[in-house]
């Protein structure tokens, strides 16, 4: 077709429109112009493809092209055709993803060869396919991360994953497009719509699988874009073996706790009877030597069995009002450690104390506990001391509070045993003697209940040594 010479450059301009190739074959399919975007497609300059076939030009689009252009030369207008292939004179190698359009021409009413119109999608299919990979990575990602997860519309399904339909108990067909409440526990229906509103903390739920058996979950909500529109991405966990679990601890603590208030409460009656006995057998002056000895075992047993209950007691305050009760007021600690010395001197005399204090030792503390908690110390010092070497007991008073410090010489305190040797019923790898194994647990509760703190250091060149700190004014009366 003629085309004026003042109108050539607005038609060049227009041939060579940005995103589109264009191009023009004789009958034989030879080209025989081409704008920029098609030659820069092969990265031939135009002179070298002039003339030249597509079968030539293009050698691996040839086999998909070779069919629509006979089609076309045929008479029928392809529009938008779809086609894959690899040119083979191509640099980078890759396929490329072409929309095609073939128009017959006509020059005076004969068939004069094809307009070729041609986009170059690779780019944006190159896009997509990274898209789809990426859309593949964040679901096996969901996958691992939780147990299942769901995409809601106002709380209808509209995708979920292979693990949901697990956890729920039916098939796809059965759960994308069914609302949530469904497959859920009648006393959650509203709950869940309400958290699911919400989405920012993780809330429970309990699930109906197979219609009857109920199945607790843990479900987190973020709103997302799903298809263009706001919808509610739901991750699920299945919690049955916490839940479980939980139960079980919750019992075991439950029966504890009352076993050990009872035991406590009722050992203490009998226990007294049994003490006034042997102190009233003591006092009388008619016994044997060989019986009083007797009676003197007999009495440490009864202190023992009295200091147990005691510990039980306290334990069980402890777990039960959040911490053993103190009652702080206007003391001195040497009076307390001497006393409690004293009756270690009588009780042990084969273990030397050796004390030390310093400074000002004044403070607003529970002095009967502070007794406690320094016994208890003692006691544990004892049990793993070694015979005839002194446990060094020192107190230091300074500006801020008052440190003590029981120090015994005996086998090294292992690493694994620091960590949870103030816990309760824990005694060590090593025999610890007679006990429950709470006198450290109650020596912690008794330093806490006062606002201070306490540590515990061992190493074979110094041994074991428990610090207690105390500020002089107990934080409160618990």
């Amino acid at each position: 077709m003629a085309v004026p010479e003042e109108a050539r450059p607005f038609v060049l301009a227009l041939l060579n429109a940005p995103g589109w190739a264009v191009a023009f074959l004789d009958r034989e399919l030879r080209l025989r112009w081409a704008n920029d975007t098609l030659v820069g497609l092969t990265g031939e300059p135009l002179s070298f493809q002039l003339g030249r076939s597509l079968a030539e030009l293009w050698p691996g689009l040839a086999p998909s092209l070779a069919p629509l252009c006979a089609r076309a030369l045929a008479g029928e207008a392809i529009q938008g055709a779809a086609v894959t292939g690899a040119p083979g004179l191509t640099k980078s190698g890759e396929k490329l993803h072409l929309r095609i359009s073939l128009l017959p021409a006509v020059s005076g009413g004969a068939l004069a060869g094809l307009t070729l119109l041609l986009q170059d999608e690779t780019e944006r299919m190159r896009e997509e396919e990274l898209l789809r990979e990426s859309e593949l990575r964040l679901k096996t990602l969901l996958d691992l991360s939780c147990d299942g997860y769901l995409l809601l519309d106002k709380g209808t399904v509209l995708e979920a994953s292979r693990g949901s339909y697990s956890l729920l108990g039916c098939s796809p067909t059965e759960l994308v497009g069914q609302p949530l409440a469904r497959f859920l526990a009648p006393e959650f229906r509203k709950s869940a719509q309400d958290s699911i509103k919400e989405q920012d903390m993780p809330y429970e739920l309990i699930a109906m699988r197979y219609g009857d058996q109920r199945v607790p979950l843990q479900a987190l909500g973020r709103e997302v874009t799903f298809r263009g529109k706001p919808a509610c991405l739901v991750a699920l966990w299945d919690i049955t073996g916490k839940k479980a679990a939980e139960e079980a601890v919750t019992r075991a603590e439950y029966l504890r706790e009352q076993f050990l208030g009872v035991v406590g409460h009722d050992l203490r009656t009998p226990l007294n009877t049994l003490q006034l006995g042997i102190s009233a057998l003591q006092l009388d002056g008619k016994l044997e030597e060989n019986q009083m000895r007797q009676l003197t075992i007999m009495g440490r047993a009864a202190r023992r069995m009295e200091r147990m209950i005691h510990d039980l007691l306290d334990f069980t305050r402890a777990r039960l009002a959040g911490g053993i009760p103190v009652t702080p007021s206007s003391m001195v600690m040497g009076f307390v450690i001497e006393r409690v010395m004293e009756e270690y001197r009588l009780a042990h005399p084969e273990h030397p104390i050796v004390p030390s204090t310093e400074g000002d030792l004044a403070g607003h503390w529970d002095e009967a506990r502070l007794a406690q908690l320094l016994d208890n110390l003692l006691q544990n010092a004892l049990r793993h001391s070694l015979k005839d070497i002194p446990i060094r007991l020192s107190v230091k008073g300074e500006a801020s509070g008052v440190t003590l410090t029981v120090l015994n010489k005996g086998p090294l305190l292992p690493p694994e045993e620091r960590e949870a040797i103030f816990e309760p019923f824990r005694r060590g790898k090593r025999p610890a003697g007679e006990g429950l194994g709470l006198g450290l647990y109650i020596a912690k509760q008794i330093a806490e209940a006062h606002g201070g703190r306490i540590s515990v250091e061992s190493s074979a060149e110094h041994g074991t040594s428990f610090k207690v700190w105390l500020p002089r004014w107990a934080s409160s009366a618990r």
